[in-house]
């Protein structure tokens, strides 16, 4: 498995596609990356309700996102499970999109210079470079 920037985050990804949610190191404030549907996937799926019923379960899975993310911290051996079911070709896509991923999010944390966490806007002191734990405002 492929090692975050923070030291939380969620594999929000299924066999339609990948999404990761990253988590600040201090507030835990969420920040979801752009979903990016699996070229697997797409080659694989050939019916028109089998598209339908696939874009259906992305929609659904977006709105019960909260109660998933749940259920997969909760056992974090369930997700590793999941991942291992998927082909090695849907593995390295897999790897390549949460290496975007990594990409995107970062863009919304800062690193604080003093303690080394990824920290949310709000929780960084930007006269400073440090997080408010390390230089409050």
């Amino acid at each position: 498995m492929l090692k975050p920037f923070t030291k939380d985050y969620e594999d929000n990804s299924s066999e339609a596609g990948f999404q990761f949610t990253f988590f600040c190191d201090l507030c835990h404030h969420a920040y979801r990356t752009t979903f990016i549907e699996s070229v697997i996937f797409k080659k694989k799926k050939g019916s028109f309700l089998r598209s339908i019923s696939g874009g259906a379960r992305t929609i659904g899975n977006l709105i019960k996102g909260t109660l998933n993310n749940k259920a997969w911290r909760a056992d974090n051996n369930t997700l590793y499970d999941r991942l291992s079911l998927m082909s090695p070709e849907w593995q390295q896509e897999h790897d390549e999109a949460f290496e975007g991923a990594q990409k995107e999010a970062r863009q919304h944390f800062n690193r604080c210079q003093g303690c080394g966490r990824w920290v949310c806007d709000s929780d960084f002191n930007e006269d400073e470079f440090l997080c408010i734990d390390c230089a409050p405002r």
